[in-house]
């Protein structure tokens, strides 16, 4: 996950290596390395925004393969909140957010209040072990439930923007509904949109304008970025997506990734 002027922050490396370390960039191209070790323990699936001109890294986990190839060791679920203004000095603000540990949450701001949107605890099972709750905080530690289950299906790996002074939420990984489809591609492709994060309105298209749901990904990034091409206003870009299932059965799978770019507005 990144932030804005750029601060990056790990992800899954395989052979459960996870990682605390913290980069900076003013271009993408010359990068300083802030910290080797931050106080938060290594992590993947962490979420990570920019509020109050604070950074702050919540929630994620480790040992996330073994939930596919058996363990131990066992995986393991986070709902710290760290804050920090220069990335090399941390500050712990809430030991156990009062939402669920997970992971492959979606973070957003908005209006002086960091959200909180969806994520998961857990990769396949009956039913779906992914969230489709909200929460906002204005300081970390201070949680308040926007609603326990948005009008989006739960799920994990999407991404939420602020476009138009709306919350504009899609993707993400969804699960096969049906037991003898277990790998099947099932990942949503609606959009949805909200100016509080309790009441949502259904948004029309994909961002991605994909003909069949081979083509839909999750775990991507976006940003948003003035249209360009003589358009007006601010538009949302994408980047990028996994494709895979879990399917380990197939040796090619690993290679559905992209490098695709796609830009996304709301109509007015």
């Amino acid at each position: 996950a990144c932030t804005q002027n750029i601060f990056c922050f790990p992800r899954f490396v395989s052979r459960s290596d996870f990682f605390n370390d913290v980069w900076s960039s003013r271009d993408g191209v010359n990068w300083e390395q802030l910290t080797a070790h931050a106080p938060w323990e290594g992590r993947a699936g962490l979420s990570a925004a920019v509020l109050n001109g604070e950074i702050y890294v919540l929630g994620g986990s480790v040992n996330d393969d073994v939930v596919i190839v058996g363990g131990p060791p066992t995986r393991k679920l986070f709902n710290d909140v760290w804050k920090s203004a220069d990335g090399v000095n941390w500050e712990q603000v809430s030991v156990s957010a009062p939402w669920a540990a997970r992971a492959g949450a979606a973070v957003v701001v908005k209006d002086g209040y960091l959200y909180v949107l969806g994520g998961e605890y857990g990769f396949l099972g009956t039913p779906p072990p992914y969230f489709n709750d909200v929460w906002r905080t204005r300081n970390g530690s201070d949680w308040e439930l926007v609603t326990a289950s948005a009008a989006w299906s739960p799920r994990p790996g999407h991404t939420c923007d602020l476009l138009d002074s709306r919350i504009v939420c899609f993707g993400g990984y969804g699960q096969s509904p049906f037991p003898l489809d277990v790998f099947g591609r099932f990942s949503p492709t609606d959009v949805w949109s909200s100016e509080d994060g309790a009441i949502w309105d259904k948004e029309t298209g994909s961002p991605w304008n994909a003909k069949s749901k081979d083509g839909i990904r999750y775990d991507y990034d976006s940003v948003v970025a003035p249209s360009g091409s003589g358009a007006t206003g601010e538009a949302i870009f994408t980047f990028g997506g996994d494709r895979e299932t879990f399917n380990f059965f197939d040796p090619t799978q690993w290679r559905n990734v992209e490098d695709d770019v796609w830009r996304f507005a709301l109509e007015p």
